[in-house]
């Protein structure tokens, strides 16, 4: 008898067109937008090497040669001339240098006129290289011989060691939010469900509660046979997002798959439940609610260029990023490209995990305690 349920709403559900457009079809097209609008976004914020100056009549070259090893991939990230301060003032006010270092007997001096990141990478340096030379002024006043503390200076020592971390994406972010919201969007296949189980919403709820059946049996098989074809609905977005749009998801693999099956059942699970919280407004009324919800919950997960709000919540309100559904499906997917340790993965999927047990077991508890006056 389960088998029976479970083979005809498999039928049921692949004849459901519109719901198989909005929760497959509209995020593939999401994400062909997202992939024309954010092609070059990743680029977008690389330095280039950038000219500056020098104003001295000193020797500059131990400075300069410290200024040398700020590195881009095309080579050094200052193009450093030597200019008077008039010609200094002169080009950057034309916008013709970043900024120059302005030496005078013992101080050093950097003028600027915008406050980007290549002025604040100037700023930093010159912090830096006046500490070593405060350090070398007390270590000559302690008596060490400048062959030493000259000899110290040289000596590096690689602390780096090879990791297979990631660089981080802009593009692959919104990605994974898109993802969030996608799996998350399986709400309205729980809601389908309800609504052909309740008596008061549909014809088939009527018949379903007249017939002999197992109330519980029909739910569950309900819930699988929805589970069954969202899931793999979502391993088609996947893969269009990885091999067609070229979205790297790391190497993870098994761990996504995972993430993917636990966030489509929370999904189901939590658009059941909102059928069934909400058994008295129509089937248009809650697709509406729960499509709000999903919306606000991606907004605050990042996915419409809120990612500083994101970042805000994770760090005043860490507990606000934790009930958020959206952001705990893509910072799952996050989690799994650019951490090197699972451990934070881990604590996240338990939350999810925990969320599908709660939503699951309430579904039990109303469903148990559905009654009608009349049919």
């Amino acid at each position: 008898m389960f088998w029976h349920l479970f083979y005809y709403r498999l039928k049921v559900l692949l004849k459901n067109l519109p719901l198989i457009f909005w929760t497959m079809v509209f995020p593939i097209l999401l994400g062909l937008l997202f992939t024309a609008a954010f092609s070059n976004l990743d680029k977008a914020g690389l330095l280039e090497q950038s000219p500056i100056a020098i104003v001295s009549e000193e020797d500059t070259s131990e400075f300069e040669t410290m200024l040398a090893t700020l590195q881009t991939e095309e080579g050094n990230l200052f193009n450093v001339t030597h200019l008077s301060k008039k010609e200094a003032a002169t080009q950057l006010t034309a916008d013709q240098i970043m900024g120059y270092y302005d030496f005078d007997h013992d101080t050093i001096e950097l003028v600027v006129n915008q406050n980007h990141m290549e002025q604040t990478i100037l700023s930093e340096f010159l912090s830096q290289y006046l500490q070593i030379q405060e350090k070398v002024t007390v270590l000559l006043n302690a008596g060490i011989a400048p062959q030493k503390i000259h000899a110290q200076l040289l000596a590096t020592e690689d602390f780096i060691t090879e990791s297979n971390s990631r660089s981080f994406s802009q593009s692959n972010f919104y990605f994974f939010a898109l993802l969030g919201m996608t799996i998350l969007n399986g709400f309205i296949w729980g809601l389908g469900n309800t609504n052909d189980q309740q008596a008061n919403q549909s014809a088939n709820g009527i018949r379903i509660c007249l017939s002999p059946r197992n109330k519980f049996m029909v739910s569950l098989a309900n819930l699988l046979a929805s589970f069954l074809l969202f899931y793999l609905q979502s391993l088609i977005v996947l893969g269009v997002f990885h091999f067609v749009y070229r979205v790297d998801f790391g190497n993870n693999w098994q761990w996504i798959f995972v993430l993917v099956a636990i966030g489509s059942l929370n999904a189901l699970s939590f658009g059941t439940l909102m059928g069934n919280f909400s058994s008295k407004i129509s089937f248009d009324q809650k697709i509406t609610i729960g499509t709000t919800i999903t919306m606000m919950m991606s907004f605050l997960a990042g996915m419409m260029g809120t990612e500083s709000i994101k970042y805000w919540i994770s760090q005043h309100l860490p507990l606000v990023g934790k009930i958020n559904l959206v952001n705990l499906i893509s910072e799952g997917f996050y989690q799994l490209y650019y951490y090197q340790s699972l451990q934070p993965f881990y604590q996240n999927l338990m939350w999810l995990t925990g969320f599908t047990i709660l939503f699951f077991l309430s579904n039990v508890y109303f469903e148990r305690r559905v009654s009608y006056d009349h049919l």
